[in-house]
């Protein structure tokens, strides 16, 4: 026969069981329930910055439909320069390709300002939202080059006043390089077949050290 104070603690025991079983449910409950508020929360938060995203992306996504906007409304104007001309050059062939650099120019000269605004927006743009500015960007610039507008490219070459416009200079060690362009600030433009200047590149200068 059991010793009566043994048989006691068995009966303690087995009652207790159940209560150490339930504590632990509550704890786990309490866990539980602290993991959810916890994920509760970030999704939250996540949401919120995935909010905030779509709204910047919608917000570039109409300036850049504007921009496209501006830019078919001065190739409209250029198509109708073009045919105002056509009619005019009957009359004067003597100014055709003067007339023709005037009316390209002054379209090009209200379109560049929106290239470099693109230039500007796409050097800090996301992969994701770059693919529709460069779809745009490319649009804009095959519109400056139907124009009959290329782009200058002076890196290395001599200082020219009626291409550049030297703002700053660069010191060099290099005899070779003094006078020759170091930096392009802003892209400049002109018509490569007559050499007309449509915009001057704005650029920084070589200079030798004395």
């Amino acid at each position: 026969m059991k010793d009566k104070k043994i048989e006691k603690q068995e009966d303690v025991s087995l009652q207790e069981t159940p209560k150490s079983d339930e504590a632990q449910k509550e704890i786990l409950d309490e866990t539980l329930h602290s993991m959810t508020e916890s994920l509760s929360v970030e999704i939250k938060e996540k949401d919120e910055e995935i909010k905030r995203l779509e709204k910047q992306l919608d917000e570039w996504k109409q300036k850049a439909n504007n921009y496209l906007n501006t830019a078919s409304y001065y190739k409209g104007e250029s198509e109708t320069h073009k045919k105002d001309f056509d009619r005019y050059k009957e009359r004067n062939k003597n100014i055709e390709s003067e007339a023709v650099v005037k009316a390209n120019t002054t379209v090009a000269k209200k379109l560049l300002p929106i290239l470099d605004n693109f230039n500007s927006a796409m050097a800090v743009l996301s992969p994701e939202v770059m693919k529709g500015f460069v779809m745009i960007y490319s649009s804009l610039d095959g519109i400056i080059k139907e124009l009959g507008i290329s782009e200058l490219n002076p890196i290395n070459e001599a200082l020219d006043p009626e291409k550049h416009n030297c703002i700053d200079t660069t010191s060099t060690d290099d005899e070779q390089l003094d006078g020759t362009i170091a930096k392009v600030y802003q892209k400049g433009y002109w018509f490569a077949e007559t050499g007309e200047i449509v915009r001057p590149a704005t650029v920084s200068v070589y200079k030798k050290d004395l």
